[in-house]
């Protein structure tokens, strides 16, 4: 199966970006329908062959330009400005081929304009595009692949179409049963039906009133706890604590902060509160807590630092930074709790 959507980017200058689209859209809609270069193309493989190949059959190309993106090099000349640059080449084979081309501009980018870009790629500047920011990324990359969405058919849409069919004719011989009345109700009634609903009623009628009580409310129970490893060169930049175990989404309810580089001494996610009390908070303290205080989106941090921290689902859980190893490298301990009712 060719690929559809085909990711275009400058490694020094996309970061996190590439790898966490082209882990979001394969499970949108397979990973052989996704060209990224250094996941799709095997080793002995053509380089040059399978690059191009995989422009032209593409229905999207997402290019990915950050902040640097047409920034000089060591010699002091752009590399956009070659006509051999791979980033280039790839642009105007998706132009020359009808591929749509959807910019992402990610932190602290510059769209540019169509006077700052070689004659060949400038209708990149007239393109509309989208933008992937750290403190947004989960909303900023659902929104791409709502746009990718509307030129890529998703592969789940046909599975889940198949299952919901097969479910319905599984479930044909049982509905019957649900829906149909049984055979003595189905009858007609006769006398003794009807006594026996008369003497149903009597017995209703000399029936004890008993109390309800309700039950106390259960206590929320533990959703995940784990050791979780930040660490901006392995693309570990964050991750959700909405799942158990966490996946990684950069900037999500716990993640680096990141421009160029990663800070050391701050991470930033959905909310947090810094704990002084003894030792870790319980799930109330950090609820009440939460609530008493407005919860910021960045903390400053150093070996030892404890927080509550809140989540984008609700949840509620505590957090103690283990180690500090350098910029944009940190363990993190974490317990989260479920939501209440879950």
């Amino acid at each position: 199966m060719a690929a559809e959507i085909f990711i275009n980017y400058r490694g020094v200058d996309a970061d996190f970006v590439p790898a966490l689209l082209f882990e979001r859209l394969s499970r949108e809609f397979g990973k052989r329908r996704v060209f990224l270069d250094n996941e799709s193309i095997a080793p002995g493989e053509d380089y040059v062959q399978r690059l191009l190949e995989g422009v032209r059959s593409s229905k999207v190309l997402l290019a990915v330009v950050g902040p640097r993106w047409l920034a000089p090099d060591g010699t002091g000349d752009r590399p956009i400005d070659n006509p051999h640059d791979w980033i280039r080449r790839e642009l105007v084979t998706a132009f020359s081929s009808g591929v749509t081309v959807i910019p992402v501009f990610t932190e602290g980018a510059t769209p540019p304009r169509p006077e700052d870009l070689p004659d060949d790629i400038a209708q990149l500047g007239r393109q509309h595009g989208l933008p992937l920011r750290r403190v947004r990324a989960g909303e900023d990359v659902e929104a791409i692949v709502r746009e990718v969405s509307a030129h890529v058919p998703a592969r789940r849409r046909f599975v889940l179409g198949v299952v919901a069919a097969v479910l319905l004719i599984g479930a044909g011989a049982a509905l019957p049963s649900l829906l149909r009345p049984s055979e003595s109700t189905g009858s007609a009634p006769s006398s003794s039906t009807t006594s026996s609903a008369v003497d149903t009623t009597t017995s209703q009628e000399v029936r004890p009133t008993t109390s309800r009580t309700t039950p106390p409310p259960q206590e929320p129970e533990l959703w995940y706890e784990g050791r979780l490893t930040l660490d901006g060169e392995a693309f570990q930049t964050g991750y959700t604590l909405d799942t158990s175990p966490p996946s990684r989404m950069p900037a999500g309810d716990i993640g680096l902060v990141c421009q160029l580089g990663c800070a050391a001494n701050e991470i930033a996610g959905t909310e947090f509160v810094a704990w002084t009390g003894e030792g870790l908070p319980e799930r109330k303290e950090c609820v009440d807590l939460l609530n008493r205080n407005p919860g910021q989106r960045f903390l400053s941090v150093k070996d030892g630092t404890k927080a509550c921290v809140g989540t984008v689902g609700k949840r509620v859980g505590h957090l103690e930074v283990v180690e500090i190893r350098g910029p944009g490298r940190m363990t993190i301990d974490v317990k989260v709790w479920d939501v209440p009712g879950k």
